[in-house]
């Protein structure tokens, strides 16, 4: 996720290169053979410009509001997986600290239980946000996982749905224990429910994109919008009609700026610049988690890189 204010020139180049090298040459052939060839009938009605123009602009528009609620819906649905997660956790602290005043449970049997819920849950965070961008969780899961559990994890294919599948065991081992009584299970099982239908919401964004004409055709527009424009437009210059080939390259410059606005942050899981931080996102839930049960030893907080938040 961009955090800076400022944007370099330079990184937004070889996004804009090809339009304002098309818009340049349209813009210098327009001139050359309209006000110094004198071909005029190529110099095509004002009009034209301006409704294309238009239409151009609510399509640019439609794609760029589509690809800012994806990113939004994204950012929501690790919102409710954090809240999920850390009303797991705090709930699994609550019921079992109680456990502790009987003296037939082992205090530390309970303390590392707690420790062990909070330890899995992010790790299936981290699972599930290296999953989201295709990245291996490797490391984060022989981190945080006993070494029986990691190696498990590390076979499956969907090694978040195992972890959520290795902490309901778990939830039901420490009932089978004692350390969870009466319908302690069920409030952490139906935070268990909640986490999945959001872990599926998450996946279904990472890999349904938005269909590709939509890509497609708003580029092809821009580029073709880019070559006709200095054909209208000079027609409504009497004077200075050299004036075309600047206007066409700022045109161009803001027209597909906001094409590509849209098209970078459509995919929100994509480990792009633009996205969900979900690395850093991840990180901040493994401290809220880990804090949860008084685990001191916890990982510095994710800081901005260049500007830049992952």
């Amino acid at each position: 996720m961009i955090i800076k204010e400022s944007f370099s020139v330079r990184r937004t180049l070889p996004f804009v290169w090809f339009d304002l090298s098309l818009a340049a040459g349209s813009a210098t052939v327009a001139y050359l053979l309209v006000d110094r060839a004198g071909i005029h009938w190529l110099a095509l009605p004002s009009l034209l410009a301006s409704v294309l123009g238009t239409a151009l602009a609510i399509l640019l528009a439609f794609r760029a509001n589509t690809a800012y609620q994806r990113w939004w819906e994204a950012s929501g649905i690790w919102a409710q997986l954090t809240g999920l997660s850390r009303n797991l956790v705090r709930v699994a602290r609550s019921v079992t600290d109680v456990k502790l005043a009987d003296p037939s449970i082992d205090p530390d049997v309970v303390h590392a239980w707690q420790r062990d819920i909070a330890n899995r849950q992010a790790a299936w965070a981290h699972s599930l946000a290296r999953q989201l961008r295709g990245q291996d969780s490797a490391v984060e899961l022989t981190r945080l996982l006993p070494p029986e559990e990691a190696s498990a994890v590390l076979l499956a294919d969907n090694r978040a749905a195992v972890l959520a599948r290795l902490q309901s065991q778990a939830i039901f081992r420490g009932y089978a224990a004692g350390i969870l009584s009466g319908l302690d299970n069920f409030q952490m099982e139906s935070a268990l429910a909640g986490l999945s239908t959001q872990q599926a919401l998450a996946e279904r964004m990472s890999t349904t994109p938005i269909p590709r004409p939509h890509d497609y055709v708003s580029r092809a527009f821009v580029h073709c919008y880019v070559v006709v424009f200095p054909f209208a437009a000079i027609s409504a210059l009497t004077d200075y009609r050299w004036l075309v080939i600047p206007s066409a390259l700022l045109i161009a410059l803001f027209f597909r700026m906001v094409e590509r606005v849209g098209g970078s942050t459509e995919e929100p899981f994509a480990n792009r610049i633009q996205d969900v931080p979900l690395t850093a996102l991840a990180t901040n839930l493994e401290r809220d988690l880990l804090e949860l049960v008084d685990v001191p030893q916890r990982p510095a907080k994710p800081v901005p890189v260049d500007g830049y938040l992952w």
